[in-house]
Order: C-alpha cells, then structure tokens, then sequence
C-alpha cells in the first residue's frame, strides 16, 4: 500500500510541478508577446494619428501658398529682389508694371485690397489691359511711425506697356 501511496506521490510530486512550472512559463511567455503586441499597436496608432496630423498642416500651408501665389497672378503683385539691378518681370504690350519702393514693415493695399509683399522692392504686374485706354491704380502704404500708424495713397496713372516706378520715401523712418 505505502508503494502506491509512494507512487501516487512520486507522479504528482516533482514531475508533476515541472509540468505546471513549464506551462506557467508559456503562459507568461504569451503574456508578454501580448502586451508587446499591444503596445506595439498603440504606438503604431500613436504615429500615424502623428503623420496624419503633418500631412494635414502640409497640406494647408501648401494651400496657403497656392492662394498666395493665384492673388499674386490674380491681381498682379509680384515680389522682386532688393537688388537695384534687378529684371523687371517683362511687360506685354498688354499688362503695365510699376516698381514699387517701401518702407520696412510696410503693408501695401493696391485699390482697397490688402497686398502681402515679401520684399522691400514689389513689382506690380497689372493684369492684361485694353490698348489704347489709360488706367489707374490706387497704391497705399501703411508704416508704423513714431508710434502711430500713417498710410499714404497715390493714384498711378499706367498704360499696356508701360513700366512706373513709385516711392514712398517720405515714409522711411530717420
């Protein structure tokens, strides 16, 4: 009888605890592949919401240039180095241009429609005009001086072809 209670021991003793031992280790082992899954997906989720969001911004500040440069095409204004020497953009027979020079910090409205100019030195190009006919352009400049925001217009009188220059030195802070 003490063999078979011996026996029953022995088979459920130390070879017994091995088999639970081994089979605890595999669950431990598919815990951790678990939790590494997860969060390898977390993170994963975490960078494309992140590459989504770049992508967003991209886009919205490409269209941003885009609707700067149409105004630009559109209604005329085209940046032009600081460079004295600089080329004009070439007039047509059928669009005018008029140099401009401004003050630094200067914002520039050509007829009562705001103009963002990168440089201290824009030019104009009109978009394309009828021959033959003489046209206006209302140009107005507003600086910070002493303090106190002044603006100055000039009404510049073009015509298909021609090319104007037009300074607001007067605003230039001393």
């Amino acid at each position: 009888m003490y063999g078979i209670v011996l026996a029953a021991l022995l088979g459920t003793g130390p070879g017994a605890a091995g088999a639970d031992t081994g089979e605890a280790i595999r669950d431990l082992r598919k815990a951790i592949e678990d939790l590494k899954k997860e969060q390898t997906d977390g993170r994963v989720r975490e960078l494309e919401q992140t590459i989504t969001g770049l992508r967003q911004r991209l886009l919205e500040q490409k269209i941003d240039e885009l609707r700067r440069e149409l105004d630009g095409l559109r209604y005329g204004v085209v940046p032009m180095p600081l460079a004295e020497e600089a080329p004009l953009p070439a007039p047509s027979t059928r669009r005018a241009v008029v140099r401009l020079q401004l003050p630094a910090g200067a914002t520039l409205t050509v007829n009562d429609r705001e103009m963002g100019v990168s440089s201290l030195s824009p030019a104009f190009v009109t978009p394309v005009l009828e021959p033959g006919r003489d046209y206006y352009y209302d140009f107005a400049v507003t600086v910070a001086l002493g303090g106190k925001a002044v603006t100055r217009g000039k009404r510049v009188p073009v015509r298909p072809g021609a090319v104007v220059s037009v300074t607001y030195e007067e605003m230039t802070p001393r």
